[in-house]
């Protein structure tokens, strides 16, 4: 193949290897990850670091590229998520070189499990855009498997801001090891649909899981001021909702406890946040939810929200 697969030493080298990439997916966040704001952003603010890009080379030009996303405190990356197929014949080929390289290097600086997420159109199934069954068959090849799919929903003003049900109480938690908070984020995991929690799960304890998935939602959906505890007329836990405030935002994590289920509570803490954000003076609110979640996707369409992307996670190791 004649190929070589280098990391850069610098941000300001990572950035050049990194400009003018081209995604194939055609949705808005794939679209974004690869635009020289973008990048130049992360880097400045270390979400994206030199050891997580892998670049390869072929002849003097350019033949492929990888990178990872992650916490600026964390010293590995959550996911990979930048991938550019090049134009290269044997792209496929490259690209799963590229996948196996950056594993074996992420695996040898201690991460358990890498993760690639792919963000194709809503209808990827009946309708694949270019690149998405070439990355598909370069992360397969690489050693790689679907976990789940997932689907990506947006709010804007234009939905109309959310009514809430009168009865629950939506208390503030002092931050992501408030005692209240953590309690109600383990007591979810219970029954959940998720399949990333239910992975996890299988191999960690629940309350260390709560956790650092709590300190970790303070790099996504932090700071904790919108963080609401729920409770019903009786004093009953419901559960809980996370989400920050700015004009582009996230809803953070929706929860309810097991012995809350059927109730409609879900539409009635997304509401809560989507309302409060809106109050923040947020223009779209961006959530997710795996595809086996119907009960979750029903809240988000009784919130106002429609689907913009689908997600496909694979994992290795």
């Amino acid at each position: 193949m004649q190929l070589s697969i280098t990391r850069p030493s610098t941000p300001d080298e990572a950035l050049a290897l990194l400009r003018g990439a081209r995604s194939e997916l055609g949705t808005p966040i794939s679209d974004l990850v690869v635009t020289d704001a973008h990048i130049t952003k992360a880097f400045a603010n270390r979400n994206r670091r030199p050891e997580w890009v892998w670049t390869a080379h072929r002849a003097g030009r350019t033949a492929g590229r990888v990178a990872g996303w992650g916490a600026p405190a964390n010293d590995q990356p959550w996911i990979l998520d930048f991938f550019d197929l090049g134009a290269e014949p044997d792209r496929v080929e490259i690209m799963s070189a590229l996948l196996r390289r950056a594993a074996a290097d992420l695996h040898a600086g201690g991460l358990e499990q890498v993760e690639l997420n792919l963000f194709p159109p809503a209808g990827w199934r009946d309708d694949p855009p270019p690149g998405l069954d070439d990355l598909l068959a370069a992360a397969k090849a690489a050693g790689f498997e679907i976990l789940v799919t997932r689907r990506r929903f947006r709010w804007t003003p234009a939905a109309g801001v959310p009514s809430v049900r009168d009865g629950l109480r939506f208390e503030p938690v002092s931050g992501p090891d408030d005692p209240a908070l953590a309690d109600a984020y383990r007591r979810t995991f219970e029954g959940s649909l998720d399949a990333h929690t239910q992975r996890s799960l299988r191999t960690r304890d629940a309350t260390e899981l709560a956790a650092e998935e709590l300190t970790d939602m303070m790099n996504y959906a932090g700071p904790a001021d919108g963080w609401r505890v729920a409770y019903d007329g009786s004093g009953g836990l419901v559960g809980l909702v996370t989400g920050d405030p700015g004009v582009k935002v996230f809803t953070g994590y929706v929860g309810v406890v097991p012995e809350q289920r059927g109730h409609g509570y879900a539409r009635e803490l997304l509401a809560w946040m989507t309302r409060w954000q809106a109050e923040q003076g947020a223009e779209k609110v961006v959530g997710e939810t795996d595809d086996a979640n119907v009960p979750m996707a029903k809240a988000f369409e009784a919130v106002g929200f429609v689907q913009e992307s689908a997600r496909i996670d694979l994992v290795s190791g």
